[in-house]
C-alpha cells in the first residue's frame, strides 16, 4: 500500500522519535567474533570446472552459514579500498566484515575472521523495529560508508571510523517523493558514480508507464530518472567500474522456475538528469545453476585490466534459502 506523503512524514518523526526517546542512555555496540562456515561450491553442478557464463568468467563460489541467529539477511555489499575486507549490512539492522583471502591471480580462497555489529541510529542507539531494514550500501571515496534503508525510507552517512561500527551516521538528503514508496519498494540499489553523484534506483516504486523511479543525487539536489524494467527483473545493487560504467545485479523470482540473476551494464554517457536508463545484458544465471536470491553487488579492479565481481545472496534468515558469495572476472573489453 503506498503512503500518502503526510503520513508518511508524521510515521517517520513518530518512529524516530520513539526509538530515540526508548533507547537514550545506552552506550554504543561494538564488534563481536562470528563464527562462519565458508564451504566452496560450483555454479554449475551439471558441469563442475564451467568458467564462462556471458561475459563473466566464474573464479569461485562458497555457501556461508552460521548458527548464530543473527547471521543472513545481507542485502547490501562493498569492499575496502584496498579489496582485503568484505562489508555487508542486513535486514535485521547489523555491519557484518570479514577478511578476504586472495590468491596472486585474484581468485577469492576463503573468507575470515568475521564480525558483527548492529547498525547505530544518530543519538548511538541501536537501529530495531522499522529503522533495521538496511538494503544497500556503498563506500565513498573519503571512507565513509552510505546505507540506504527501507520501510522507514532514508539514506544515513557513516563517517570514517575505526569500524565502521562505532559511527553515528548523518542523515542524508531525499527526494520528498521517495517516502511514498512502498514500503519494502524504495532504494534497493546505490552506488557513487566518479563525481561523487549518488545513483539510487527504487525496487518498486513505478512511474506512470511502468518503469522505476531513481534519482542523481548531488548534495541537497535530486535529478529524477527512471529504470525500464523488463522481463520480470528488478533492481537488487549497482556498482561502478572505473570507466564510469555501472553494473546492475537484477533478480527475478517465480514460482515455477525459480530465482533468475541478471547482471546489465548501464552505460556512463546515459547517467543523467530525465534519462530512461536500459542497460545491456552481460550474464544471466539461472537454473540449474547455484544462484539464490542475490541483492549485493561490489567490484574491485584488477591492476592488469578488468574487473573482479562479488555478489552476495540474501537468504531472508529462511531454510529454504542460502547465503551465497560468487567473484567473477569481467574483462574491460566488455564496456
Amino acid at each position: 500500500m503506498k503512503l500518502k506523503r503526510k503520513n508518511a512524514c508524521r510515521f517517520l518523526f513518530t518512529s524516530l522519535f520513539l526509538h530515540a526517546f526508548c533507547f537514550v542512555g545506552i552506550p554504543q555496540a561494538t564488534a563481536a567474533p562470528l563464527i562462519v562456515k565458508v564451504n566452496p561450491i560450483e555454479l554449475d553442478l551439471e558441469k563442475p570446472g564451467r568458467e564462462f557464463f556471458g561475459d563473466l568468467t566464474f573464479l569461485s563460489g562458497f555457501e556461508l552459514t552460521s548458527g548464530d541467529s543473527r547471521f543472513g539477511g545481507l542485502s547490501g555489499l562493498e569492499l575496502s579500498m584496498d579489496g582485503n575486507l568484505l562489508y555487508a549490512v542486513s535486514d535485521h539492522g547489523y555491519w557484518l566484515t570479514a577478511r578476504l583471502h586472495h590468491n596472486p591471480q585474484g581468485r577469492l580462497t576463503g573468507l575470515g575472521p568475521w564480525k558483527i555489529a548492529p547498525l547505530l541510529t544518530p543519538d548511538g542507539s541501536i537501529v530495531s523495529n522499522y529503522l533495521r531494514d538496511a538494503e544497500a550500501l556503498v563506500r565513498d571515496r573519503d571512507g565513509s560508508f552510505i546505507v540506504a534503508f527501507e520501510r522507514a525510507h532514508r539514506l544515513w552517512r557513516y563517517p570514517r571510523s575505526t569500524g565502521p561500527f562505532t559511527s553515528l551516521p548523518e542523515p542524508l538528503p531525499t527526494p520528498a517523493e521517495l517516502q511514498n514508496a512502498p514500503a519494502n519498494g524504495g532504494i534497493e540499489a546505490v552506488t557513487i558514480l566518479p563525481d561523487r553523484r549518488l545513483l539510487a534506483l527504487t525496487e518498486r516504486f513505478e512511474n506512470q508507464d511502468g518503469s522505476l523511479k531513481g534519482w542523481l543525487i548531488q548534495k541537497d539536489k535530486f535529478f529524477p530518472l527512471s529504470y525500464l524494467q523488463s522481463d520480470g527483473f528488478r533492481p537488487t545493487d549497482l556498482a561502478t567500474l572505473a570507466s564510469g560504467d555501472v553494473l546492475l545485479l537484477e533478480r527475478r523470482y517465480s514460482l515455477i522456475s525459480g530465482v533468475t540473476v541478471r547482471i546489465r551494464l548501464l552505460s556512463r554517457g546515459n547517467l543523467k538528469a530525465g534519462a530512461r536508463l536500459e542497460g545491456k545484458e552481460i550474464a544471466l544465471l539461472g537454473p540449474p545453476l547455484e544462484v539464490d536470491n542475490f541483492e549485493g553487488l561490489a567490484v574491485r579492479e584488477d591492476p592488469k585490466g578488468g574487473s573482479f565481481l562479488y555478489m552476495i545472496s540474501d537468504d531472508n534468515y529462511s531454510i529454504l534459502q542460502r547465503t551465497l558469495l560468487l567473484q567473477f572476472y569481467l574483462p574491460s573489453s566488455t564496456h
